[in-house]
């Protein structure tokens, strides 16, 4: 009944919008004839007789004023209504928030089990303070935060006083409403307080087009600890974008997760979820997947390819990985050309990573040359004094640069 009563909220504004334009369009042709006629319904324009002898630019000028003052009335009532809502939620937060607040803690510090069915004066203020939605939300997003920042029983604590409090319709209300920002809302409940029940439906999300709510959907999934291995993520087959990647791994490694199947991510076919399994590898130090992350680099796809040596610079241990990454420099992207030139700082052979880093400085572009500089001035000085009397007169104005930052 909630989620009918958003999605009626919802189409009657946009229902009254189409009506006026549609007005506006109906108006400009009944104000340019005698009489509108349809069936048996007959209705006169009472100002065509001043109207026909009127040039079209005087009658499309009137008409466009007439058309202006209507909608300026609108936009008036509009934005009356907006400030008087805005108002009302003002003072809702102003009222409830420490109210909330207060009441959330003593009931989790104490004894008592909380119970919202309790017939007594401070529970029934308590209901009354309720009443509102956006007073719920308030409430539950007190619910969400103190869970979020606590462990053990109080941790515990806070859900059951969602479950007493029923907010499960609203959540659920909420997260089949028209609305992205309830939407939003509700995927965010769900995640923190750990609420079943909505996997379903938070998959049929992730297809969504718009990607806020794709991405948070994702997040969401994530965070539910039914999907510790993120091997939803294959099933998926959801193309994701870039930040997904970077956000899923980013909460991945926030919640500490021990149960992921990397080499099923590396593997999984989907460039974009191999390049999650790869980049989980690098940020959670799983250096006896190297192997498996060097299998990927040259990879047809920029991101696999990239994030592979990003990944393998981050592991480089021996001489041998050194020697790979000189071997394979001209198939990494440039943010992984930079990331190569700064490990060469150690490697063992440093008269190879010299004369390395001397090609680079004469072969590659101005950002490659600084960056080969700077690396050059850690192992040789004098490699670097050569290079100010160059005949390219780029490499003389990167080789100024880098003595003068580093005088």
């Amino acid at each position: 009944m909630k989620t009918l009563k958003l999605y009626m909220q919802y189409w009657f504004v946009r229902l009254l919008f189409l009506i006026f334009i549609a007005l506006i369009g109906f108006g400009s042709y009944f104000y340019s004839i005698p009489e509108f006629t349809w069936g048996t319904l007959h209705i006169k324009n009472l100002y065509y007789t001043k109207l026909e002898n009127m040039p079209t630019w005087l009658y499309v000028a009137e008409y466009f004023i007439f058309t202006f003052l209507i909608v300026s009335v609108l936009l008036l009532v509009l934005i009356t209504l907006y400030k008087k809502n805005k108002r009302i939620r003002k003072k809702i937060r102003g009222k409830y928030t420490d109210y909330f607040a207060t009441a959330l803690v003593c009931s989790l510090y104490s004894d008592r089990e909380f119970c919202f069915e309790v017939n007594s004066l401070e529970a029934k203020a308590f209901k009354k303070a309720l009443r509102d939605d956006y007073a719920k939300r308030i409430f539950i997003d007190e619910i969400r935060r103190v869970r979020v920042q606590t462990i053990g029983v109080v941790r515990e604590k806070t859900l059951k006083v969602f479950e007493a409090c029923h907010f499960d319709y609203l959540i659920r209300a909420y997260l089949h409403s028209p609305y992205l920002r309830k939407k939003l809302f509700a995927l965010k409940v769900i995640a923190d307080l750990q609420l079943e029940g909505y996997e379903d439906y938070i998959i049929r999300l992730t297809r969504q087009k718009n990607n806020v709510l794709h991405s948070e959907a994702l997040v969401t999934l994530i965070k539910l600890n039914i999907y510790d291995n993120l091997l939803l993520l294959v099933k998926l087959k959801t193309k994701l974008t870039v930040w997904d990647i970077n956000i899923i791994a980013k909460t991945s490694v926030d919640l500490n997760k021990k149960d992921i199947d990397y080499s099923a991510l590396i593997q999984s076919g989907s460039p974009e979820v191999t390049t999650l399994g790869i980049m989980l590898v690098r940020l959670n130090e799983r250096k006896e997947l190297k192997m498996e992350v060097m299998q990927k680099i040259g990879d047809t796809n920029e991101l696999v390819n990239e994030e592979a040596f990003l990944a393998f610079v981050f592991f480089v241990e021996d001489r041998k990985d050194y020697e790979f990454l000189i071997e394979r420099f001209e198939l990494a992207t440039e943010k992984a050309q930079i990331s190569i030139i700064k490990a060469i700082a150690t490697y063992p052979d440093k008269s190879a990573a010299i004369r390395f880093l001397e090609w680079v400085v004469v072969n590659k572009s101005f950002k490659h040359k600084l960056e080969a500089l700077h690396v050059l001035l850690e192992l040789e000085l004098s490699a670097v004094a050569q290079f100010r009397r160059s005949n390219d007169p780029l490499i003389r104005q990167v080789c100024s640069q880098v003595l003068d930052i580093n005088t």
